[in-house]
């Protein structure tokens, strides 16, 4: 899939590498940048430059040094003439983002590179003063999706020799008071903006509970009706967090422990694996950390509300790990599911799993937190004030969205089916902020059970960890803990402080929300703890570059599809895991794919290669490609790929 490939470019396209050893294990230097190294990867030098290579010897981060140039865009060229005299990539964007970290200009290079050549190819140009650093990333899109969470450990740490990490750790924030709230609404109306996104809603809260609510834009764009804090939004993979907090609850009520292996506590719980099965305990359900990829597309394009809760069961039976147990960050949206369902069967066992979870949740989480706008019932949300998801269109303008994309997750809802408001959210929050003790006075769950959730965590960047549908980090010196969410449409994160005592709900209506979120949590820091501005011009620079790069790929797509190419596809495709897809042609010479759940139009993009991808051009879908090829009889196959699987779908006699 051309989007998650994009992904793991994007990653790499931040980090550097270094071409001189002598710092301590797990960090190097050259006489322009430090970094830090990840664990088992190794060092192949040669004059000039030097390579970071993967385990699995497949995938590189190489830097190359360059002098005397005065861009970016010949800085990059030397490098790749130094480390691959031969290369001879198309450059499909050349893209400036503001300095930070020291560094004065950062430039990123995306290649022309088809989804079947399962490669990230990437480049960055860092200038600090008259010199470059340029890093060239290279090697197989399925090392770089599962060996994501050590790349970006490695892309949070390059900074220029000489400037060291800023460290707030001990330093006393400044109270959160209106107008430093007012100045992170203003960050958030400038970047919505620039951005295309039409609403938000939010909250901030203190250890005393709510200080403030709101919403900034509208529900849907073209329409005059305004977000408020009681919107409902879908929260995505914010659910995983809830989800654990039952599990915590559950250990403090005796129903389980942490360290349960789940196949006892559950006998139905079957994995692919025999040794995974029997290794998983509780803590593991949903710690990112077993070793299985993501394998989403399985439910993704099957997934309704009618899809049993059950079914989660049956994907997870014959998945197998594609890492070992504890190795890397892989994150796993089935067993996060489980974790949930199983939790439901040992508190109801006289009830289907699915309707025992939703009755665990409300009566162990929703109810207790005073959460009453939060449903996992897509009927109930949409009958009443919520907000609908958007994102660009293929010509960068703000569009409204499916929302029936939304009902894919439903059956595996504990990993991420919940809709809810900023003002639950931030109930949701307070607990977590005040670890445990509800605005009343009453523990809703011990403080042990609460912070087990955030320990013992995969490593996601620098000084960040994940755990259990909660991940902490202390980087800039600041113990802070969040999660986001994600749905087609939809865009959410939380944010506390805890030795600050504040923290921040955000929920957006649209897929342009991702990099206001990022950001934020960096604003906050800078607002508090006086640290560099580098937010406001990152989104800046990043909203040009975003839409840069859809006006690129709009230019690069045929809006009718190609008819030579169109003419091949047959009628209906099939695959075993993914479904069917049933292929309509418009009286207008469009196509239009059907995949069941959802359906999209589709446009042809030509790639370097002579391979053509059809490419969905429907908001909150767009740019999601299935690539095409010609099968054994000659007839055109379409393929779909994530970060480490591909299904091939083939037509119906």
């Amino acid at each position: 899939m051309r989007r998650i490939l994009l992904a793991a470019a994007a990653s790499l396209t931040l980090a550097a590498v270094s071409s001189a050893w002598s710092m301590e294990p797990g960090k190097a230097e050259t006489a322009t940048a430090s970094f830090a190294t990840p664990d088992e990867w190794t060092v192949e030098r040669s004059d000039g430059s030097a390579k970071v290579v993967a385990p699995e010897k497949d995938l590189f981060l190489a830097v190359v040094d360059v002098e005397g140039v005065a861009d970016a865009g010949t800085a990059t060229a030397a490098a790749w003439k130094k480390l691959e005299p031969g290369f001879a990539r198309a450059v499909r964007l050349s893209t400036q983002r503001a300095g930070r970290e020291g560094w004065d200009e950062i430039w990123y290079t995306d290649y022309e590179v088809s989804p079947d050549e399962k490669l990230v190819l990437t480049a960055t140009a860092y200038r600090r003063g008259a010199h470059w650093t340029v890093l060239l990333g290279k090697g197989s899109a399925a090392t770089a999706d599962k060996r994501i969470g050590q790349v970006r450990a490695m892309i949070d740490t390059i900074r220029p020799v000489g400037v060291v990490a800023e460290n707030f750790a001990g330093a006393p924030a400044a109270p959160f008071g209106a107008a430093k709230r007012e100045a992170l609404k203003s960050f958030w109306r400038d970047a919505m903006a620039a951005y295309g996104v039409p609403g938000m809603s939010y909250a901030f809260i203190d250890r005393n509970g709510i200080v403030e609510e709101g919403g900034i834009g509208v529900k849907t764009v073209g329409k005059p009706d305004p977000v408020d804090a009681h919107t409902r939004f879908m929260i995505a993979s914010n659910t995983k967090g809830m989800t654990t907090l039952l599990l915590a609850r559950m250990v403090d009520m005796g129903k389980m422990t942490w360290d349960e292996r789940v196949v006892e506590a559950y006998p139905a719980f079957r994995m692919g694996d025999p040794a995974v099965q029997n290794e998983i305990r509780f803590r593991h359900l949903i710690c990112a950390c077993t070793g299985m990829p993501r394998q989403d597309l399985e439910w993704i394009m099957t997934g309704t509300n009618e899809t049993p809760a059950s079914h989660v069961f049956e994907l997870l039976t014959p998945m197998k790990p594609t890492s070992k147990f504890g190795e890397v960050y892989q994150y796993s949206n089935l067993l996060a599911s489980a974790a949930g369902y199983v939790a439901g069967g040992l508190l109801h066992p006289q009830m289907e799993v699915g309707a025992a979870y939703d009755r665990a949740m409300q009566e162990l989480i929703f109810t207790p937190i005073g959460m009453k706008e939060t449903t996992f019932s897509k009927a109930v949300a949409e009958g009443g004030n919520h907000a609908d998801p958007h994102s660009l269109d293929a010509d960068g303008n703000p569009a409204v969205g499916t929302i029936d994309k939304s009902d894919s997750i439903y059956f595996a809802r504990p990993a991420g089916g919940a809709w809810s408001s900023a003002h639950d959210l931030a109930l949701y929050a307070l607990n977590e902020l005040r670890e445990g003790i509800l605005p009343d006075g009453k523990r809703i769950v011990s403080t042990e059970s609460l912070l087990a959730r955030r320990n013992q965590g995969m490593e996601t960047g620098e000084a960040t960890r994940y755990g259990m549908g909660i991940e902490t980090t202390s980087r800039w010196g600041v113990p802070t803990v969040h999660h986001g969410g994600a749905m087609p449409g939809y865009k959410t994160d939380w944010v506390i402080l805890p030795e600050a005592g504040v923290g921040v709900v955000m929920l957006f209506n649209s897929e342009e929300g991702s990099p206001i979120l990022n950001w934020t949590r960096r604003r906050i820091v800078e607002l508090l703890y006086n640290a560099r501005e580098e937010a406001v011009p990152t989104l800046s620079t990043g909203a040009k570059s975003y839409r840069a790069d859809v006006a690129k790929e709009r230019g690069l797509m045929k809006i009718p599809p190609d008819p030579v190419i169109a003419a091949k596809l047959g009628k209906r495709y099939e695959n075993s895991e993914l479904g069917f897809i049933d292929v309509t042609r418009e009286p207008d010479g469009g196509l239009r794919f059907d995949f069941g759940s959802f359906q999209s139009r589709m446009a042809t993009r030509a790639n370097e290669d002579g391979t053509t991808n059809f490419v969905m051009i429907d908001p909150t879908l767009l740019g999601w490609p299935l690539s095409s090829r010609a099968g054994p009889d000659g007839a055109m196959l379409l393929v779909m790929q994530d970060g480490q699987h591909e299904y091939v779908y083939t037509p119906v006699k």
